[in-house]
């Protein structure tokens, strides 16, 4: 057959859930969600319109925190480790976050612009492109290097890098550039380019703040590492190493935490084992922390997303953003004190007091109870599925956007990868417990799905 079968039309909740994220209609968007959901669509399809949408119509000249990117890509990645009943909540609550940023006029649009060309000659264009801020160039070169699977990691490896390079806002651009990347992945890569433009966009504006970058790499040179053969490394973080490196990130200046680092490094220690304990550390402060806490929540997201980057990259340069989350995290406060255990008498009751205490603002009690079924061998995903629905129960109005991205980083730590931080959801449980409450929005999607998002 010439030309083969025509496409298929897009379902009626799709094209009215792109139609209100395009034109900022948050009500919208949920209706065309839980459509969706009442169709029994998968979550992951449910997000594909809407990050299509999102990547064509947000507004990145206004430099405003993109939102609805990083909730869309958070909420997908949480889907996976939830159950059946629940896989879609998250979904449905980050479509109002992606509707509500602002967007650009129908006219203003983007269109895929693909530069094609050698690949070295591309790679080199879109590094100047990034560092000089020529955004417009960044983003049509970068979409040339996605059509092909070799030539996408390379563009990944020159976009982390450069973008960890940059400590602005906390190390956002590293963070907004591994989600988007996670998200465009999850759906398959296709229009992997539309959702990833709003971000390579962001991150091309010149490197504006290379203060933690250029103390590494004094560090890097003083003590003579070789970057290559510190990759290599499979010593554990243990002992008098540990001890080190804990007190790296509260060292009084970022040049003793870069020295201490690069030497725990240089005796052997694996950069997979120093992230591990970055991230626990990070968590230990956001779990003792005595109030909600961006900035130790900052330090524990880019943590997460420096370690994905370990693993994804096989450059010399991947451990770097793992050493910039030391320095990050040791401009946030140290822990306060140990969390004591409580005794409870079986799981499931210890889980309702757990989403109690959250829903109460009872920080605390959240935190040691989080802990205490954790250190009682309880599996993780009820205590990931318990905090999720509350997180879910929350509105644009409160801190739904940095909480979903926290819970990802959390779950991420806490399920995959060996040893497991089970901290992460201590973290996870005393944060979701101090943020301030809008219910907007819930009472529609509770008696819309029922019993399948009241119990797990």
């Amino acid at each position: 057959m010439d030309g083969g079968m025509p496409a298929s039309p897009a379902p009626a909740w799709s094209t009215a859930l792109g139609d209100a994220i395009r034109g900022g209609d948050a009500d919208g968007a949920m209706r065309a969600g839980l459509a969706a959901v009442e169709a029994k669509v998968a979550p992951v399809e449910i997000a594909r319109p809407a990050a299509l949408a999102y990547g064509e119509s947000v507004d990145t000249a206004k430099r405003e925190p993109l939102r609805g990117l990083l909730a869309l890509s958070a909420a997908v990645r949480l889907s996976r480790t939830l159950g059946t009943r629940l896989k879609a909540l998250p979904v449905l609550r980050a479509l109002t976050l992606a509707a509500g940023d602002a967007k650009v006029r129908p006219s203003e649009r983007r269109r895929p612009r693909r530069v094609s060309g050698e690949i070295s000659h591309l790679t080199r264009s879109f590094e100047y492109a990034v560092r000089t801020g020529a955004f417009e160039d960044a983003v049509s070169i970068f979409s040339g290097l996605l059509v092909e699977g070799k030539e996408r990691v390379m563009a990944g490896d020159i976009l982390f890098r450069v973008a960890a390079e940059d400590g602005v806002g906390g190390g956002h651009k590293l963070v907004y550039a591994v989600k988007a990347w996670q998200l465009a992945s999850a759906l398959g890569w296709r229009g992997g380019d539309v959702v990833m433009g709003p971000v390579v966009a962001r991150v091309a504006t010149g490197i504006q703040d290379d203060s933690a970058y250029r103390t590494i790499m004094g560090a890097w040179g003083r003590e003579k590492v070789d970057v290559a053969a510190v990759g290599g490394n499979a010593g554990p973080a243990e002992g008098p190493d540990r001890e080190a490196i804990v007190a790296a990130l509260r060292a009084s200046t970022p040049e003793e935490s870069a020295k201490a680092v690069v030497l725990a490094l240089k005796r052997g220690v694996a950069p997979d084992a120093l992230a591990s304990l970055v991230v626990r550390e990070g968590a230990f402060r956001v779990a003792s922390a005595a109030k909600y806490d961006p900035g130790a929540i900052g330090s524990l997201v880019f943590s997460d997303a420096a370690r994905w980057v370990l693993r994804f990259s096989k450059t010399e340069s991947r451990v770097l953003p793992v050493l910039q989350s030391c320095l990050l995290l040791r401009a946030q406060p140290a822990a306060r004190g140990a969390l004591r255990e409580r005794p409870q008498a079986n799981v499931e009751a210890a889980l309702r007091d757990l989403a109690a205490c959250v829903e109460a603002s009872k920080d605390l009690d959240a935190a040691e109870l989080a802990q205490s079924i954790l250190a009682k061998g309880a599996p993780a995903v009820p205590v990931v599925e318990t905090l999720v629905r509350e997180l879910c129960k929350d509105g644009p109005g409160g801190n739904l956007g940095p909480n979903l991205v926290l819970a990802d980083a959390a779950v991420e730590a806490a399920t995959a990868y060996a040893p497991p931080v089970r901290e992460a959801l201590v973290a996870l449980a005393r944060g979701l417990a101090q943020s301030p409450r809008d219910r907007s929005g819930w009472p529609a999607v509770e008696a819309a799905l029922g019993p399948a998002i009241t119990s797990s």
